[in-house]
């Protein structure tokens, strides 16, 4: 999901990987309430948890498709635009260059196919993610 205020390459980065909305750097997503959720999401059956608190929905978000946001033009929640993962934050940083960040996410989208296939631990592949992608708290 790409945050509101990067530039275009940063963009790039996030478009096209979908790790923060295919369920792989997390499981829910938050939202405000009803609208924030908004008409594309409940079009295509996305329905609010809401025992959470804050509500939330269950990923994968049926909205993205090969890595992109089919609906980000039209209404996404506000914690689409606002999620930086700790790759994206270290681009963001002067961390980690463009290409290298993208080399990460070739190499996180290899390991997750090659955990679907059972040649890589579901234990490995959770240390990369939770080594690349998701910020502490």
């Amino acid at each position: 999901m790409s945050g509101g205020g990067r530039n275009n390459n940063q963009q790039s980065i996030c478009i096209g990987c979908g790790l923060c909305c295919d369920g792989t750097v997390v499981t829910h997503l938050a939202v405000r309430d009803e609208s924030d959720l908004g008409a594309p999401l409940r079009g295509l059956g996305v329905e609010i948890i809401a025992a959470a608190e804050p509500p939330v929905f269950e990923l994968p978000c049926p909205a993205v498709c090969d890595g992109v946001c089919t609906i980000h033009d039209l209404h996404r929640p506000s914690a689409c635009s606002q999620f930086e993962c700790k790759l994206s934050q270290a681009v963001l940083d002067g961390v980690m260059t463009s290409e290298e960040a993208r080399s990460v996410i070739s190499a996180t989208l290899r390991a997750r196919d090659a955990v679907r296939a059972g040649s890589l631990s579901a234990e490995s592949f959770q240390e990369l993610v939770t080594a690349n992608f998701r910020v502490e708290e």
